[in-house]
């Protein structure tokens, strides 16, 4: 089994990577069998998306010197994802917003089936909307969340007080849970069928050439 967590901060032993180390100190002591890898977008020089939509034809992002697309197979050969991102003006960061670009997951819809959990760290107001844009890219991108965690907390304030751990530890239990059952909730099935069927394959077949790349993971993942 391998779980994937991926921490948008830009300050790698931050709130965020302090929680995603609890996360992964909680698995290794509780479950067996698990592999765990934590990616700090932050050690990866990543760059911007430059819209040549190469990725459509190929499967591959045009930039290769920059080993997002090593991020990308993990995510694929994944069984579980947590995304986190602290709240940076009412949304995600914007390292992980630069990921997300260039990673190519929605269209070719590389979460599909898989269930991910969401973190979002911040230290005023709305850190439900940095939230939403983690759990929209989940759904769109065949995904399920099991579980959002947003948690408040002050800025250099250790936020691994009891109420958080014991949240946490709950929600690693939920997503080993699903990732066992391997049954995504009715909802996302419907959701993801109409995605693909109305709105992804009329626009991807219209032109099957130009996008060899999304066609080709549809079918890898039987979709």
């Amino acid at each position: 089994m391998n779980i994937i967590m991926i921490n948008g901060s830009p300050r790698k032993n931050g709130a965020t990577g302090k929680i995603l180390a609890y996360y992964k100190e909680y698995f290794d002591k509780n479950y067996s069998g698990i592999n765990i890898e934590i990616i700090n977008l932050i050690d990866y020089n990543i760059k911007y998306c430059i819209g040549c939509e190469m990725c459509y034809k190929t499967g591959k992002c045009a930039i290769t010197d920059d080993n997002v697309e090593n991020i990308r197979e993990l995510i694929k050969k994944s069984d579980g994802i947590i995304f986190s991102s602290p709240n940076y003006a009412s949304n995600v960061t914007g390292l992980f917003k630069t990921f997300y670009d260039r990673v190519h997951i929605t269209m070719e819809q590389l979460l599909y089936r898989k269930p991910c959990v969401t973190l979002t760290i911040y230290e005023n107001l709305m850190g439900h909307k940095a939230t939403n844009v983690l759990k929209e890219l989940v759904m769109n991108s065949g995904g399920y969340t099991v579980k959002s965690l947003t948690i408040k907390n002050e800025f250099n304030v250790n936020p691994l007080n009891d109420k958080n751990k014991k949240n946490i530890e709950y929600s690693c239990k939920i997503l080993i849970k699903k990732i066992k059952k391997n049954a995504p909730p009715l909802f996302s099935k419907i959701y993801t069928k109409i995605a693909v069927n109305i709105f992804l394959k009329p626009f991807v077949y219209k032109d099957k050439e130009k996008h060899k790349g999304i066609i080709e993971s549809w079918i890898e993942n039987k979709i």
